[in-house]
């Protein structure tokens, strides 16, 4: 041990960090519900990092702060290898005995990847893998399940259909792939116009279509995350956007969630 003061889950620190993550992903809030007592406070505390990470590597619009803001959370996830972690969500985690260097490495990737747009699905899956494998990984032992090819999948759309729904209007324009602009005629500014608009549904469909079909052994935080990002990835696949997920279709969403998790993570 370190000997460093560990942070109180309910702590005002965590709990800003914790906010700023139902704002972006509300559906989840339904998703804890139906998980094991003991591991709710892992459950949202994992959501919450994994916003950060995904804002740091993704959701910058500048290249340098991207680059420095991921080196810093790379030293911090092998620091939390170490039992020395700073900040508020990782102290409150204290989970030292995770493979954390997989997921630096990930971030690390990331950061240094090529930004071009993907010139097709695979392509695109193929960028972000080693962060969505080191997720995976991570996300696998913290939660006792299995770490699975199906998961990492999980995790990769997870970060495309994030990055279509919020980043259409940056320069990677979602990272709609080239294969689509070319089919449709349209030049990567287009994306945000109407004349965009099928493309951007054709890339969900293929984003959706990518999605595991099986949850046998999946994390249930991964299980309940896949079936929202499959549902928002057909909601713009048919041209039916929207910015918050009912909260009934949520929670029956999380509900058959839990249901075909089989581990002892969820309620059954």
């Amino acid at each position: 041990m370190t000997g460093l003061e560990r942070v109180d889950p309910e702590s005002a620190a965590v709990t800003a960090f914790l906010d700023k993550w139902r704002v972006r992903e509300p559906e989840m809030l339904y998703a804890e519900v139906f998980c094991a007592r003991p591991l709710r406070a892992r459950f949202a505390l994992w959501g919450a990092l994994l916003h950060e990470l995904r804002t740091a590597a993704f959701e910058l619009s500048d290249a340098s702060l991207t680059l420095a803001k991921s080196a810093w959370w790379a030293d911090e996830l092998l620091r939390c290898a170490q039992d020395a972690p700073r900040h508020p969500l990782t102290q409150a985690l204290d989970a030292p005995r995770l493979p954390w260097h997989l997921l630096a490495q990930g971030m690390l990737a990331m950061a240094h990847a090529d930004p071009s747009r993907p010139s097709d699905r695979d392509t695109a899956i193929g960028a972000v893998a080693p962060l969505a494998e080191g997720i995976a990984t991570v996300e696998a032992a913290l939660f006792d399940a299995p770490s699975t090819d199906a998961a990492s999948r999980a995790v990769a759309v997870h970060l495309l259909s994030e990055r279509l729904r919020i980043g259409m209007g940056a320069s990677d324009g979602g990272r709609v792939p080239l294969s689509l602009l070319a089919r449709h005629g349209i030049t990567s500014s287009a994306v945000t116009q109407p004349q965009g608009m099928q493309a951007v549904a054709d890339w969900a469909a293929e984003l959706s279509d990518a999605l595991p079909l099986g949850f046998a052994g999946i994390a249930l935080y991964r299980a309940a995350r896949t079936t929202f990002d499959g549902w928002f990835l057909r909601e713009l696949a048919t041209h039916h956007a929207r910015r918050a997920m009912p909260r009934l279709r949520a929670l029956r969403l999380a509900w058959l969630a839990a249901r075909r998790v089989e581990t002892p993570q969820g309620i059954k």
